[in-house]
């Protein structure tokens, strides 16, 4: 009998290590639910959803890449609700994650840059965000064609508010990049 309760125990703690895949399932639904309320504009629905899919990440230990997204999603939709500090707390640990995983050249690494150069933007910390945007631009040819007007957008927005800064190289090299991306485009 007592064999039988420590094979048991020791069953179910090499299990804990395992993905589980009821919380992978979990995990997808809700982020689609996720996707689709973002879509919708439901930036409530959608955050709530995001944070539920990251949780079940967690907790089925669904490795590093599915967390690193997870994160990241999150952190998009916590941006567009204006809630800077946490996406920008999101947005670190997804890049932290990713680097461990993903070669620096990854348009993944590139997404997570310009996404945390943009919240930083939100808080009015150009200077620190241009750092990460200038960090991206390796990654642009990577994107896809409507991630690159995206980026151009940026880079230009960028440019405008750190002449203002008096950081004219730097401004005059992101006007430099927009411009070759939207004649690449």
């Amino acid at each position: 009998m007592r064999s039988t309760v420590i094979i048991l125990v020791l069953i179910a703690y090499s299990l804990g290590g395992c993905a589980n895949p009821v919380n992978r399932v979990t995990s997808e639904n809700y982020a689609e639910d996720c996707s689709v309320a973002e879509r919708n504009g439901r930036l409530d629905i959608a955050e709530e959803a995001c944070y539920r899919a990251l949780v079940n990440v967690n907790w089925g230990n669904l490795g590093p890449g599915l967390k690193s997204q997870r994160l990241y999603n999150l952190g998009r939709v916590k941006r567009q609700l204006e809630k800077f500090e946490e996406a920008e707390k999101l947005f670190q640990d997804s890049l932290a994650v990713e680097a461990n995983i993903s070669d620096p050249s990854s348009p993944k690494i590139g997404r997570r840059n310009v996404e945390l150069a943009v919240n930083l933007a939100g808080q009015s910390k150009w200077n620190e965000g241009a750092k990460y945007l200038d960090l991206a631009i390796p990654n642009i040819p990577e994107f896809s064609k409507t991630e690159r007007l995206y980026v151009a957008n940026v880079l230009i927005e960028f440019s405008k508010k750190l002449d203002a800064l008096g950081q004219g190289h730097m401004a005059h090299h992101f006007k430099r990049t927009a411009e070759s991306i939207n004649e690449e485009t």
